[in-house]
């Protein structure tokens, strides 16, 4: 485009020259559109400039969304983590083989406040990233399912209890208690191993996460 409007200049010096000694009006004419050529090529540079910083802002914008995104789910998961380690890291330490867990742990429906608002912004990461973070939630929710159920088995075994010390003798009701403490047993294990795989998940998620967040904050220096 460039070279194309460098070639009308000269073409329309050229006939600047030819024209000089033709009436005035008809220079005028060939001054104004020689003005017209230069100054719509000043034009398009200037457009063209504008776009680029434009694309530049753009670009700038999305990654620092992005770091915002990935600096919001390590502070989410972080958190959580603290909170679960208090309240629970103890207790599933000390299961064992054949061992129940008698402690119950109290979760809702919406744990991952974050997670959840910014799925579509988390779809937008790098590859690496997006899978490393949807591993760690998907570990947590397995993990969250599991003392769903257990919280359940715990609170029907003490109605069960309750029971039995009016129906002491009750050979039937004996039975389903023992089932669910089996039920708990396995419940138990399955927490403790799902409570390992997701730890494990974190500790991946969160190395992949700080090299991105490192990766980002560098493009934006």
């Amino acid at each position: 485009m460039e070279a194309i409007i460098n070639m009308l200049v000269s073409m329309f010096d050229v006939l600047s020259n030819f024209l000089s000694n033709v009436p005035e009006w008809a220079t005028a004419f060939t001054t104004a559109l020689i003005g017209a050529v230069i100054g719509g090529r000043y034009t398009l540079k200037g457009v063209e400039k504008e776009a680029e910083i434009n694309k530049k802002a753009s670009e700038r914008d999305s990654l620092e969304l992005k770091l915002s995104v990935l600096k919001g789910i390590k502070g989410e998961i972080t958190t959580l983590l603290s909170l679960y380690d208090v309240r629970m890291k103890e207790h599933i330490d000390d299961i064992g083989p054949g061992k129940i867990l008698a402690i119950g742990f109290p979760v809702g429906d919406d744990n991952f406040t974050f997670y959840e608002q910014n799925a579509k912004e988390i779809a937008k990461l790098s590859d690496e990233s997006r899978d490393g973070i949807i591993n760690i939630y998907t570990y947590a929710r397995s993990l969250i399912q599991s003392f769903k159920g257990n919280n359940e088995l715990i609170k029907e075994v003490q109605e069960m209890n309750l029971l039995q010390c009016k129906y002491k003798d009750d050979v039937h009701l004996k039975t389903i208690i023992n089932n669910h403490l089996e039920c708990m047993i396995d419940y138990a294990q399955g927490i403790k191993l799902i409570d390992g795989e997701t730890r494990q998940a974190i500790s991946d998620g969160m190395l992949i996460i700080d090299k991105e967040i490192d990766r980002i904050t560098s493009l934006l220096k």
